[in-house]
């Protein structure tokens, strides 16, 4: 046994001695658990979890863009090849003659029939084409606006094209022939419409041109704007022609406000009236003006 006078020795203590403040009941106590780890890991969870999150919500939008963009490109591109009476023509051809792509495709040129060249005169009567059906493209020169147009006004439709809406009139019919698409996509353009602009509207039939008359903002349970007169924002005397007839009518159909975040409460309609079609006349020139 050292002696307990020896200076900075310590006297040995006998087996099993617990020092005060180290019994087992003080030992959490005085060793709190490591939270600071935790609490850091959750946060970095957290951050990779937003993260991947955004980077999923920036993937789905550049799709969606991407799609789109291909499919009218494509679809413009394919109805201008029917329009100019070329038959048989596929997403390969497109590829090969449109993009620097083409090598991956085989050699597959398109067939050309005399047949398929487009007819002069109006298209008689039809029956009502098939949902998603391609009816023809709608321009707008002036706003730099070329989309194709299918039957239907569905998401799957709205997504990539503008929709005819099925309960009104085919282009060139007596009555109201009413289109629609999304603001944030291909109507967005329609915020700069003004009144006088042509619209213009290619099917296999020939070419129908309309003049845009009036504009008006809308509540969604508004659907007088689709009766066969658009209802009212036309006065019914300019409705009729010299021949007595009824004339023919455009209306475009979008959301409104145009950078409204979330579902838009309104709609923002534009009219137009038929001024030119294939095998008539020439129209008046003050409906040109």
């Amino acid at each position: 046994m050292i002696d307990s006078k020896t200076p900075y020795i310590v006297r040995a203590q006998p087996a099993g001695y617990i020092r005060p403040g180290q019994h087992s009941h003080n030992t959490g106590r005085r060793r709190p658990p490591n939270t600071k780890k935790h609490h850091r890991g959750g946060i970095y969870n957290l951050r990779l979890l937003l993260l991947i999150l955004g980077l999923c919500g920036i993937g789905y939008y550049g799709y969606t863009i991407c799609d789109q963009y291909l499919y009218q490109s494509y679809e413009n591109w394919a109805f201008d090849q029917a329009i100019a009476g070329r038959t048989h023509v596929n997403f390969s051809d497109y590829v090969r003659e449109r993009t620097p792509f083409g090598f991956l495709t085989p050699s597959k040129p398109g067939e050309t029939t005399q047949s398929a060249r487009v007819n002069s005169t109006p298209a008689p009567m039809q029956p009502r084409p098939a949902e998603g059906a391609i009816l023809g493209r709608v321009e707008i020169a002036r706003l730099n606006l070329a989309a194709v147009v299918r039957e239907g006004v569905d998401a799957k439709v709205l997504s990539v094209a503008v929709g005819h809406v099925p309960s009104t009139a085919m282009p060139g019919q007596p009555g109201n022939f009413a289109i629609a698409a999304h603001r944030d996509t291909l109507f967005r353009v329609l915020k700069d419409i003004q009144q006088g602009d042509l619209v213009s509207f290619q099917a296999p039939s020939g070419t129908y041109t309309y003049k845009v008359v009036a504009t008006k903002i809308v509540r969604p349970a508004d659907v007088t704007v689709l009766r066969p007169d658009g209802g009212g924002l036309i006065p019914h005397s300019e409705l009729v022609s010299n021949d007595g007839h009824s004339n023919k009518l455009l209306t475009m159909i979008t959301c409104y406000p145009f950078y409204y975040v979330g579902s838009a409460p309104k709609r923002f309609i534009v009219e137009a009236e038929l001024v030119g079609q294939p095998g008539a006349a020439q129209s008046p020139a003050k409906r040109l003006s």
